[in-house]
């Protein structure tokens, strides 16, 4: 492995009920909470909620068991809105823990990327619709205490 950047746009936002107009291509998920601004009465990202990854996105984020949770989570005249950031199969794991270990996303608490980061150093560049999102972030290796590497 060596040290990697990775670059990805985000797509988006749809709502759940625009799930079907998602990308069918590799890549993460952002969900999102989304709410109306008080100033300008327009719905606007507030909190990223989950962040996964798959190698079909609209497939992984149509078909997620935690829609429910998701929706408990909201407020009266919340939604979720779902962004899409396109990855191959080589970084896409590592572009999600990446995301995961950096946002620390409140249904990803149970993701070993909350404390580990078992890739090289990753900077990550986002563009594209980024909103509460650090636009640019490094992520260091951290290997779980019981990982051992091997001598070469």
């Amino acid at each position: 492995m060596s040290d990697q950047l990775l670059s990805p746009k985000i797509l988006g936002y749809w709502t759940l009920d625009e799930l079907s107009e998602v990308p069918d291509e590799s890549g993460i998920y952002c969900v999102f909470r989304a709410a109306h601004d008080p100033e300008s009465g327009e719905m606007e990202v507030q909190e990223l909620l989950f962040v996964g990854e798959h190698r079909n996105a609209r497939h992984a984020v149509t078909h997620h068991g935690d829609h429910a949770a998701w929706r408990d989570f909201l407020q009266p005249d919340e939604a979720l809105w779902v962004g899409v950031g396109l990855s191959g199969h080589a970084n896409r794991e590592r572009l999600a823990a990446a995301m995961i270990n950096a946002h620390k996303p409140r249904f990803n608490l149970h993701s070993e990327y909350i404390e580990y980061f078992p890739f090289d150093q990753t900077t990550v560049h986002l563009y594209g619709k980024k909103d509460k999102l650090q636009s640019i972030f490094t992520v260091e290796r951290h290997d779980p205490p019981n990982h051992q590497q091997t001598a070469v």
